[in-house]
């Protein structure tokens, strides 16, 4: 299943109890639920089973961005929070991921079951 997540992508905030009210952690938490609505929106109930496999390319219209790995985690917590599948721990493999640049802030992903 391959998705786009229009605008610009925000990575995961480690929180706590105290710095989740803060305006980065809103920010976060408001693109995992983005992410959430456009799995829902596309995948209409589909849950994926078993080992997945996790490819992520995140567009950026300027050289400020998070740090990969953060970013894939906000996509995983994402589609974890929108069903996608029951835990990220299913998350087995990683293809093609990367930071790249374009007019057109956007994240593409792809997940796919695995053998």
């Amino acid at each position: 299943m391959k998705l786009v997540i229009p605008g610009r992508p925000v990575p995961a905030q480690r929180m706590t109890q105290k710095s989740k009210w803060t305006k980065r952690a809103k920010k976060s938490l408001d693109y995992q639920e983005k992410v959430a609505w456009e799995w829902k929106a596309k995948a209409r109930g589909l849950k994926l089973q078993g080992p997945l496999k996790l490819s992520c390319s995140f567009y950026f219209n300027d050289k400020r961005h998070g740090d990969l790995s953060n970013l894939v985690k906000a996509v995983e917590d994402g589609l974890q929070y929108g069903n996608a599948f029951e835990n990220d721990k299913q998350i087995k493999r990683y293809g093609d991921s990367g930071i790249f640049f374009d007019d057109n802030p956007r994240a593409e992903i792809k997940i796919e079951e695995v053998k």
